[in-house]
C-alpha cells in the first residue's frame, strides 16, 4: 500500500472529534470520522474497556488502523454520561498520539 503523507495524517487526526451521536435499541454511538476514510470492509470492534468499545478501521491508503467510533452500553451509561466518557476517550486518543485539539 501507498503511505499517506505525514501532513495529511496529521490533519486527519486533528480533526478527530465526535462527528454525530447515534443512538441504537443498546448503545450510544459517537461517530468520530467520515466512514469513507477507511477501507471498505475494515471496521471492527479494535477496544472493550468498562462499558466502552472503540470501533476501528484501516485508513484509505495505508496500513494504519484508526478510531472510527465510540459506543456505550445504554444500559450502563446515560447520555450524558456516554457524552462525558467519549470526551475523556478522545483526550486519551489526542495525547497518545501527541495531538492538540483544533
Amino acid at each position: 500500500m501507498v503511505s499517506m503523507p505525514d501532513a495529511r495524517l496529521e490533519a486527519i487526526l486533528a480533526t478527530l472529534g465526535i462527528q454525530e451521536w447515534k443512538r441504537t435499541e443498546r448503545q450510544y454511538v459517537a461517530i468520530l470520522q467520515s466512514l469513507e476514510r477507511f477501507e471498505p470492509g475494515t471496521i471492527h470492534e479494535i477496544e472493550r474497556s468498562n462499558g466502552e468499545i472503540i470501533l476501528g478501521g484501516t485508513l484509505r491508503g495505508t496500513d494504519r488502523t484508526d478510531w472510527y467510533a465510540l459506543a456505550y452500553d445504554r444500559n450502563e451509561w446515560d447520555f450524558d454520561e456516554a457524552r462525558m466518557r467519549a470526551r475523556q476517550a478522545l483526550e486519551r486518543y489526542r495525547s497518545a498520539h501527541h495531538v492538540t485539539a483544533s
